[in-house]
């Protein structure tokens, strides 16, 4: 019995892990990004200004770039639990969203719904 006791304390310490891992490190804004930084050592970064140059290259605003993790360990907790599908409220969103951009051309009439 304490042969899965063990595993799920195990994986309790992982999940763990990766949420503090997921926690931000620090903000800063400058130059038209937005930046944050993680404590797994990624970045998401939002271009906030048209014409805003990173890394050699001109981005417009609205912009967002999610650069990789440094953190071998959390890569690989990452791998192993299988978190790179999005949540499943996301998806459905995004699913009604689509069908809503398909068979709706002025979003504002209520009679599609209504029938």
């Amino acid at each position: 019995m304490s042969q899965y006791t063990d595993k799920i304390n195990q994986i309790a310490k992982d999940f763990a892990y990766m949420e503090e891992m997921e926690g931000t490190s620090s903000i800063s804004a400058y130059n038209g990004q937005f930046r944050i930084m993680y404590k797994h050592g990624g970045e998401r970064i939002e271009i906030t200004r048209d014409g805003t140059e990173l890394d050699g290259k001109i981005y417009n605003k609205g912009k967002i770039i999610i650069t990789e993790p440094y953190d071998e360990y959390y890569k690989k907790l990452k791998e192993k639990y299988g978190g790179t599908e999005a949540p499943l409220n996301e998806r459905i969103n995004k699913w009604f969203a689509n069908i809503r951009k398909r068979f709706l051309k002025n979003d504002s009439r209520r009679d599609f719904w209504q029938s």
